[in-house]
C-alpha cells in the first residue's frame, strides 16, 4: 500500500477511534487494545496448520486467507470478489465467544442490531427495526429459505430450528438481494451453512447449564462412507432439547397496581424447546430437513391481556424438508435443483380479566395460524474460459394453506402461488476490474410484477486493495397477516428499496483487513403497523460501517467496528422506533494456554433508541411516541478449552459482565414502551465427541 494511501487510512482510524471514545469510553478502551495488537510484526507466512503457541514466534504468523462465499452470486468466490458486503461468522467464533443463539452471532456484526421482546429476538438491519418477525432479511438454511409464509418472518433466537453447535459457518450479505432471491431479500441474506456427517465423524454429545435454571442437551451422529456399497454416503442427525425457567421476577411500571401484583410478574418467562436437524448426501444428492417445536411464555402482557397471569404462551412450530441435486457436466455447465415442503403453525393464548358488576370474570380466546407450501428452484452456471460465469435460474412456490384460526373460528383462508426467473453475468472486463450484473422478474401472488437489477463494479487498483460500486433493488409483497389486518378501505402496495453502496477493503500487512462501506437507501411503501392497522409509508436511510479485522491462524483472532446510520421518513409523522445512529463492537479471543485454551471478550455499544406506545382513544386503537430507550455497552467474557481432556470442549462464560441495566424498544403489540432486559448471567458448557 503506497504511503498516501496508508496515511489517508491510519487517519481515519484515529478518527474513528476519537469518535468511539465520545460514544463510550469502553469503544476507545477496545480500539486501543485492537491497535496494539495489529502492531505485532507481520513476516513470511507460517505453515497452513496452527501450531503450538508456545513454539511460535511473530515470523511465523500465517498471511491473511480472503475466505469465500456462496450466497452473494450462488456460485463460490473470494469475499473480496462478491457484489456486496459480506461478513462470516465461522464455527469457531460460536465456541470462543459463547454465542447462544444466531442473534447473538449476527449482533457482533456492523449494522446490526438485535432487540427482545421477552418473546422473539428481531434483527435491526441499518437503522430499520419495525418489529415484524425479520421479514425484511431473508434467512437461509444450507440455501433453503426458512422465512415463514404467515409473517414472511425468521426467528433468530431460540426458536431457530438449527442448534448452533451445528452451525459450520454463516454468511451474512448486505443489500438488496432481490436480483437471485426474490421476496424478503430486502436488506441482504443470511445463509447458515451446516456442518456436514464427515465433519462431524463420530458422535457427539453436549451439555450445558446456565442462568435461570437453563438446561440444553444434544445428541449428534455424523459419518461419511468411503468405501463399499456405501461409499458416498454422508449423513448428519441431531437433536436437542432445551429449558429455561426464564427471569422469575419481573417488573413493569404501567402495570404497578395492587390489582396487577404491583407491576411484578413471577414465574411466567420460561423457555422450552424441542428440535431435530438432518441431512442424508449420497453423490450429487442431498435429503435434509428440520423440525424445532418451542414453547414460550410471556410476561410483558401483550394485547393487553391479563398482567402476571401465565395463560399467555406462543408455541410454533417450524418444519422442511428439501431434496437437492448438485452435479458439474464437464465443459458444459453445472447444475442445482431443489424440490422442497415447509409448515409453520402458531398457537397463542390470550388471557383475560374483567368486572361484571362486582364480579371478577376470568376469559380467555386463543389464535392458530397453519401454513403450508412447496416450491421448487433450477439454476445452472456456465464458465466461459475460466473469466466469466453466467447464471440463470428459475423458482416456483404454492402456498396452499394460509389459515387464521381465533377461537375456533376461521376467518382468512387463503392461498398464493409465486414464481421468478433471473439472470446474472460476471465478467472480467479487465484483469483487475469484474462487472456483476443481473435482473430478477418475480410474479408474486396477485401483486404486480417485480423487476429487480443489480449492478456492482469491482475494481482491484493494488494489492490486497478492492473497491466495489454497487447498485441494486429489492422489494418485500405484504404478508399473510398484514393483509388480513390491513385498513379495509386501502391496499397495501410491496415494499421497495433502491440501495446504493461503496465498498472499500485493504488488507494491511499480513493479518489485518480492514473495511469501509457508506450507503444510501431510498425505501417507499414500508409497511408499519400504525393505530390498530398496517399502513405504507417512505423511508430513507444513510451510513457508514467502519470495520477492522485481524487472524492469526486459529490462536488470535479480532473484529472491531463502527456504523453511522440515520433513518428519517416525511411520511411518518413520528420516530421510528427501535433506529440507533451509532453502534460499537468488538470481538477479541486471545490464547491463555498453547492453542488450547482461549479467552474470549464480546463489547456491543448501541446508542438511543425511540419507542412507539399504543393507547386508546375515544374508544379507538391510537399509536403515539413512546419513551427513549437509553444508550447502553455491555461486555461479555468467555473461556474455552479443548483437548486438555482429548476430545473434550468445556467454555464458560460471562454475559453482561457489569451487570448494566438497560432496555429494548417495546414492539407494536405492548402497552409499555420498554422492554428491560437480563442483567449479569452465565452459561457453562462441554461437549465430547467419539
Amino acid at each position: 500500500m503506497n504511503q498516501t494511501l496508508r496515511a489517508n487510512f491510519y487517519d481515519a482510524i484515529v478518527t474513528f477511534r476519537l469518535r468511539a471514545e465520545s460514544i463510550c469510553r469502553w469503544g476507545g478502551a477496545a480500539l486501543g487494545l485492537l491497535l496494539a495488537f495489529s502492531t505485532l510484526g507481520a513476516e513470511p507466512a507460517p505453515p497452513s496448520k496452527p501450531r503450538d503457541l508456545s513454539k511460535m514466534d511473530i515470523a511465523d504468523l500465517m498471511e491473511i486467507e480472503v475466505p469465500k462465499v456462496v450466497s452473494a452470486s450462488k456460485f463460490e468466490q473470494r469475499v473480496s470478489e462478491a457484489p456486496a458486503s459480506v461478513s462470516i461468522v465461522t464455527a469457531d467464533e460460536f465456541k470462543k465467544f459463547g454465542y447462544r443463539t444466531l442473534a447473538e452471532a449476527l449482533q457482533t456484526l456492523q449494522g446490526f442490531h438485535v432487540s427482545y421482546d421477552r418473546n422473539y429476538a428481531f434483527l435491526g438491519t441499518r437503522g430499520l427495526n419495525l418489529g415484524d418477525f425479520n421479514s425484511r432479511v431473508l434467512l437461509l438454511v444450507n440455501g433453503h429459505r426458512v422465512n415463514n409464509n404467515l409473517t414472511d418472518g425468521a426467528f433468530i433466537d431460540t426458536a431457530f430450528m438449527v442448534d448452533v453447535d451445528l452451525i459450520d459457518r454463516v454468511e451474512v450479505i448486505r443489500g438488496p438481494g432481490s436480483v437471485l432471491y426474490g421476496n424478503n431479500a430486502f436488506f441482504g441474506v443470511i445463509n447458515v451453512v451446516t456442518r456436514t456427517g464427515k465433519q462431524l465423524n463420530g458422535v457427539e454429545f453436549s451439555g450445558e447449564y446456565g442462568e435461570f435454571e437453563t438446561y440444553k442437551g444434544r445428541v449428534s451422529i455424523g459419518h461419511s462412507f468411503t468405501n463399499g456399497f456405501a461409499h458416498g454416503l454422508d449423513v448428519l442427525l441431531s437433536g436437542t432439547l432445551y429449558d429455561s425457567r426464564g427471569d422469575e421476577r419481573l417488573f413493569y411500571k404501567e402495570f404497578n397496581t395492587a390489582a396487577q401484583n404491583h407491576g411484578v410478574a413471577r414465574h411466567i418467562d420460561d423457555d422450552e424447546s424441542g428440535s431435530f436437524f438432518g441431512s442424508v448426501g449420497y453423490h450429487d444428492f442431498t435429503l435434509e430437513g428440520g423440525y424445532i417445536a418451542r414453547e414460550k411464555a410471556n410476561p410483558t402482557a401483550q394485547f393487553g391481556t391479563t398482567f402476571n397471569d401465565d395463560g399467555l404462551r406462543t408455541v410454533d412450530e417450524r418444519s422442511y424438508t428439501a431434496l437437492k441435486y448438485t452435479h458439474s457436466f464437464e465443459n458444459l455447465f453445472d447444475v442445482t435443483a431443489q424440490i422442497y415442503y415447509d409448515r409453520t403453525e402458531f398457537k397463542i393464548g390470550y388471557p383475560f380479566r374483567f368486572l361484571a358488576g362486582t364480579n371478577v370474570i376470568n376469559a380467555s380466546s386463543s389464535e392458530h395460524d397453519t401454513g403450508e407450501w412447496w416450491g421448487s428452484e433450477l439454476q445452472f452456471t456456465k464458465r466461459i474460459f475460466d473469466k466469466h460465469i453466467l447464471t440463470a435460474g428459475a423458482e416456483y412456490r404454492d402456498d396452499f394453506r394460509q389459515d387464521r384460526d381465533i377461537s375456533g373460528q376461521k376467518l382468512v383462508e387463503q392461498t398464493r402461488q409465486s414464481h421468478g426467473v433471473y439472470l446474472q453475468g460476471d465478467f472480467e472486463i479487465v484483469t483487475n476490474l469484474h462487472l456483476n450484473a443481473g435482473a430478477r422478474y418475480d410474479q408474486y401472488g396477485d401483486f404486480d410484477p417485480a423487476y429487480n437489477p443489480r449492478v456492482a463494479l469491482i475494481y482491484n487498483p493494488a494489492a490486497q486493495s478492492t473497491l466495489k460500486f454497487i447498485y441494486g433493488t429489492a422489494f418485500r409483497a405484504p404478508n399473510f397477516l398484514e393483509l388480513a389486518l390491513k385498513d379495509p378501505g386501502q391496499d397495501l402496495e410491496p415494499e421497495e428499496i433502491t440501495s446504493y453502496s461503496l465498498v472499500y477493503e485493504q488488507g494491511i500487512g499480513q493479518h489485518l483487513r480492514s473495511s469501509v462501506s457508506p450507503f444510501y437507501n431510498d425505501m417507499s411503501g414500508l409497511i408499519a403497523f400504525r393505530s390498530g392497522r398496517f399502513v405504507n409509508f417512505d423511508a430513507d436511510t444513510a451510513g457508514v460501517e467502519l470495520a477492522l479485522e485481524g487472524f492469526w491462524t486459529n490462536i488470535v483472532r479480532a473484529r472491531i467496528s463502527y456504523t453511522f446510520q440515520k433513518t428519517e421518513s416525511d411520511s411518518f409523522t413520528l420516530d421510528l422506533p427501535d433506529s440507533p445512529e451509532h453502534l460499537v463492537k468488538l470481538n477479541l479471543s486471545v490464547p491463555l494456554y498453547r492453542d488450547k485454551v482461549f479467552a474470549g471478550i464480546d463489547f456491543q455499544y448501541t446508542s438511543q433508541r425511540e419507542s412507539l406506545h399504543n393507547t386508546a382513544s375515544g374508544g379507538q386503537p391510537l399509536t403515539v411516541q413512546g419513551a427513549g430507550a437509553g444508550d447502553y455497552g455491555v461486555v461479555s467474557l468467555t473461556l474455552f478449552s479443548r483437548e486438555l481432556v482429548k476430545n473434550l470442549e468445556v467454555s464458560a462464560s460471562l454475559y453482561n459482565v457489569l451487570d448494566q441495566k438497560y432496555s429494548d424498544p417495546a414492539t407494536r403489540f405492548h402497552q409499555q414502551d420498554l422492554i428491560e432486559q437480563d442483567g449479569r448471567s452465565f452459561r457453562i458448557k462441554a461437549t465430547y465427541r467419539f
